[in-house]
């Protein structure tokens, strides 16, 4: 988010959190689907190929080690919030600047080239993908401000204007998850255990958020971690 921070490594694990986006209608997903963000579907393929990419980056890094749970949560909630940015730039019909896009793509080309080269292809479209539709989230929120006068519009002020353009546009989008992802609440996608138990233990409890405590990852079976 040249000017904003799009210049900088983006953090599918980090982006997850902050996808501004809330539950609205009662669309549902197909069984192949992990969700359906009003005319786009999102195959649980897609989520699994940049999920594992998304394992084998933090892996190579010093990040705490991730749950798979985690990762494949992580990578829907970056595809959601891309789903979304693309549906709400396409209305004013606002581009991304492939210079920014370039310049993105070109910062985290390390992390890319890390990866396992069948896992590149994933990580590198939803990168790309991501930081296209937060661009044209800015330019939307540019767009709308300079409507009502604004004569000089920073980039951070563009962006605030069109992360709140995004929230309200995801009000009036059907939106369904399928219930092993989790669930949105209160414009936030919050981590499911893929079981319909209400967890009671704190154990339970720390497994259930959305970022669980080292020690939680660290007590699951190995084919439940990022390896």
């Amino acid at each position: 988010m040249a000017g904003s921070g799009i210049r900088r490594t983006v953090s599918f694990a980090a982006a997850s959190a902050a996808a501004a986006l809330l539950l609205a209608g009662c669309g549902s997903a197909s069984p192949g689907d992990a969700a359906v963000v009003g005319p786009d579907t999102i195959p649980v393929s897609q989520v699994d190929d940049v999920a594992t990419a998304l394992c084998s980056a933090n892996a190579s890094g010093s990040q705490q080690q991730l749950a798979t749970r985690q990762a494949r949560q992580g990578a829907l909630s970056v595809l959601i919030q891309t789903a979304l940015a693309d549906q709400l730039g396409a209305k004013p019909r606002v581009q991304a600047d492939p210079a920014q896009v370039s310049a993105a793509l070109d910062q985290n080309a390390a992390t890319v080239q890390a990866l396992p080269p069948d896992e590149r292809p994933a990580f590198r479209s939803a990168l790309q993908d991501y930081v296209e539709g937060q661009l044209m989230v800015r330019e939307a929120g540019r767009k709308a401000l300079q409507a009502n006068g604004a004569a000089t519009v920073t980039d951070q002020r563009a962006q605030a204007a069109g992360a709140a353009l995004l929230q309200r546009y995801a009000k009036s989008v059907d939106i369904s998850v399928d219930p092993r992802f989790g669930t949105f609440e209160q414009g936030d996608l919050k981590a499911g255990s893929g079981s319909l138990s209400v967890p009671v233990s704190a154990r339970a409890a720390d497994g259930s958020s959305s970022n669980p405590s080292a020690s939680w990852v660290s007590g699951l079976p190995v084919n439940q971690k990022c390896s």
